[in-house]
């Protein structure tokens, strides 16, 4: 892992600003209760309030992996320096957009904020994707962590392309949403044409931007937790399991950017795996099968990183945010997989959501939209987001034990958050109650983001020699808010 020398020093120094990354997520999943608009546990599916200030969150846990990869894989001065540099104005342009997402005469410019935002961060990592390719071959260090953590190294690579190709998808359905592919060159016009027109096209593309990134932002945490806890110095079985499990969710995460592509750049409809019932509506769909992939490669490492007598050697703050760390992913895995999967071999009852018969509906559509809330909100918002959290926590955090106090209570408060709310969300769909319960159970997870950040403020003031400037800097920051 890097040299903290090597990177921004003072404000734009990388542990500060991953720190500000996750206060910021904190704060603002913490007020959205108070937000117009914003009602967490409506069934069905997200409304254009509720998108908006989902991307508000999520751009900034994909700036914090930017931050986080720039950290751990020790990417030279200037690059590091652009991504710290590039984070307080993106949180900036997230609030803005969302400020001006309300009131119709600003939509004009909420679109040019917003698109600022989208591109902004889209070159960024692209820049950052170059990097991981290039320095292996230009810097030494890069090079040396690239060969001792092989595995890791090649599914951060992975994820970040196709978390880029996600983007690309994203960027794409917003040029067609608010500017009707304004500028269009004939050519591309008559592609969209020839794959359905533009409605069929652009349903496709926020499909598949919605349904790849996650999974691929997964994947790079996976491996950028995996290096941060230093697995290049494992051996035997639990080596080989870790590595077993990168293999597992790069296989995973590449058919899956390939379904995706073809799915939305083309006209291949993605089949269901067997598919059975009325009309053949039961089934597992082809693309789900893949993200599981990287799902069940996470499970594989989390075996290999906890079941090495190496992880006793690691500071007990570490190993607590380890914890935490792997729980996030079981809790995903088991909305994901463990009821997503059954509901998809059920769908004659399901009904997709949809009120009616089979195949265009099912008797039990009220279930499947408490489980699309719930999902969403759990499983594809809280938990990348705490995962983000504790795995850039993990990386900052020192041999000593420094942050052993702040961390001590992660793995109960985090734990029991984790459980109401996935034990919750199955609840909540069979019965539409406990959703209090539920609520309970998101609130301390976000409560646990604040633990992560005062843990990450004090593991952050035992590793530089200016201890002073770097928190003086954080809290001169939050107090000009």
């Amino acid at each position: 892992m890097r040299n903290p020398a090597r990177g921004p020093s003072g404000f734009l120094d990388l542990r500060l600003q991953m720190m500000l990354a996750v206060a910021y997520m904190a704060v603002l999943l913490a007020v959205s209760p108070l937000v117009p608009g914003v009602r967490w546990l409506e069934p069905g599916d997200f409304s254009a309030t509720e998108v908006a200030y989902y991307h508000a969150v999520m751009f900034e846990l994909v700036m914090l992996g930017l931050l986080a990869v720039s950290y751990v894989v020790g990417l030279p001065r200037r690059l590091s320096l652009a991504v710290s540099a590039s984070n307080v104005p993106i949180m900036a342009l997230n609030v803005l957009g969302v400020g001006l997402f309300y009131p119709a005469w600003a939509s004009t410019a909420d679109d040019v904020v917003q698109g600022l935002r989208d591109v902004w961060l889209f070159a960024l990592s692209l820049a950052v994707f170059i990097g991981l390719l290039a320095f292996p071959f230009i810097d030494r260090g890069v090079r040396s962590l690239a060969r001792a953590t092989w595995s890791a190294y090649a599914l951060l690579v992975v994820s970040t392309a196709s978390a880029l190709i996600a983007g690309f998808m994203g960027l794409t359905a917003a040029w067609g949403q608010y500017l009707n592919f304004a500028g269009a060159p004939s050519w591309v016009m008559s592609l969209i044409n020839e794959w359905g027109g533009p409605s069929t096209f652009l349903g496709n593309v926020i499909t598949s931007h919605s349904h790849e990134m996650l999974p691929a932002i997964g994947g790079a945490i996976v491996a950028l937790v995996a290096m941060a806890v230093g697995y290049s110095s494992y051996r035997g079985p639990a080596r080989r399991l870790v590595d077993a499990g990168m293999i597992v969710a790069i296989f995973g995460t590449i058919s899956m950017t390939v379904l995706y592509i073809i799915s939305s750049y083309g006209t291949y409809s993605i089949p269901t795996i067997a598919p059975f019932g009325p009309q053949g509506v039961n089934g597992l769909a082809l693309d789900d099968s893949q993200t599981g992939l990287i799902g069940w490669g996470a499970l594989i490492v989390a075996l290999g990183l906890m079941g090495s007598g190496v992880l006793a050697s690691r500071p007990m703050s570490r190993r607590n945010l380890l914890i935490l760390e792997i729980a996030t992913w079981l809790a995903a895995i088991f909305v994901l997989v463990g009821i997503g999967y059954p509901i998809e071999f059920n769908e004659a009852f399901f009904g997709f959501g949809v009120n009616g018969t089979p195949p265009s509906g099912g008797p039990g559509f009220m279930y499947d939209d408490l489980f699309m809330r719930g999902h969403l909100i759990f499983a594809f918002y809280l938990m990348p987001v705490l995962a983000g959290a504790a795995a850039s926590a993990i990386a900052i955090t020192g041999s000593d034990e420094r942050a052993l106090g702040a961390t001590k209570a992660t793995p109960y408060v985090g734990l029991t958050g984790i459980v109401l709310g996935a034990d919750c969300v199955l609840a909540w769909m069979i019965t539409d109650g406990l959703g209090q319960v539920l609520a309970a159970g998101l609130a301390i997870v976000v409560l646990t983001l604040f633990i992560v950040v005062y843990a990450m403020a004090v593991a952050a003031r035992g590793r530089t020699g200016s201890n002073r400037a770097l928190l003086s800097s954080s809290y001169l920051f939050f107090l000009s808010r």
